[in-house]
């Protein structure tokens, strides 16, 4: 058992450096890092014997939190699957697309370029549906999501007279909120976003002007998958917690 320990430890922190050096942005490489060194302490608590040294009631809190935080992130991780393959109907009216960030020249990153990729897909397929690219500048970026979405996809073969823009936005929220007051009375509509972010994001629309809205789920690097879920299950909880969806 400690050797698991310690060596399920080692990997986290191998993860967190690694998550470190690829995808710095908010520093949640971090708390791999601290998961990691907190099971390789554990592993040596136990191989040293001084485990056993504890008190049982001490003993018994460590291994309950331990089993109830493990619990409610495999819990969240289940409802997350719900909507991680999600495809809406054909013929939709509009489509949002959600921002996630620029790189610093200004273009979008891996994980916008998923989404806007997916989307680009959609209307393909679909002639007679529009686009809405949502995104604020948010701090460090040099320019506004949604004008770096918006060049991607005219870049990338679609009409620009199909695209919308809505640059104000900085939070989830505010993406599905100001995007709905683009939209027609009564308009069909699928919100676009990663797999891992689309059930948070489609609760935050039903509060949010988007009600019904379908969702449309693009992919994610499978390296950075885990910290997107670990990460969302944070989101989810504290978006919970605040009554936000």
């Amino acid at each position: 058992m400690p050797y698991v320990l310690i060596a399920l430890g080692a990997l986290s922190l191998a993860y967190g450096i690694l998550m470190a050096a690829l995808y710095p942005a908010g520093g949640f490489f971090l708390v791999w890092i601290a998961i990691g060194a907190a099971l390789v302490a554990a592993g040596w608590v136990v191989l040293t014997g001084r485990w056993d040294r504890l008190g049982a009631w001490v003993r018994r809190a460590i291994c309950g939190a331990a089993v109830i935080a493990l619990l409610a992130v495999i819990g969240v991780c289940a409802l997350v699957g719900t909507t991680a393959a999600a495809r809406p109907p054909a013929g939709l009216d509009t489509i949002v697309v959600l921002g996630a960030g620029l790189r610093p020249d200004g273009t979008p990153t891996e994980t916008l370029r998923y989404r806007l990729d997916a989307a680009l897909a959609y209307l393909e397929e679909n002639s007679n549906t529009t686009c809405i690219v949502s995104g604020g500048q948010g701090f460090g970026e040099t320019r506004a999501e949604a004008d770096a979405m918006a060049e991607y996809l005219v870049e990338n073969g679609l009409a620009e007279s199909r695209v919308t823009k809505e640059t104000r936005s900085t939070t989830t929220a505010e993406n599905v909120s100001n995007s709905s007051e683009l939209l027609a009375p009564g308009a069909t509509v699928a919100v676009v976003t990663n797999d891992f972010h689309l059930y948070r994001a489609l609760r935050i629309a039903e509060k949010n002007g988007l009600p019904g809205a379908y969702g449309l789920a693009a992919q994610t690097n499978p390296l950075y998958l885990p910290q997107a879920m670990l990460r969302e299950c944070f989101a989810i909880a504290k978006n919970t917690l605040t009554g936000d969806m």
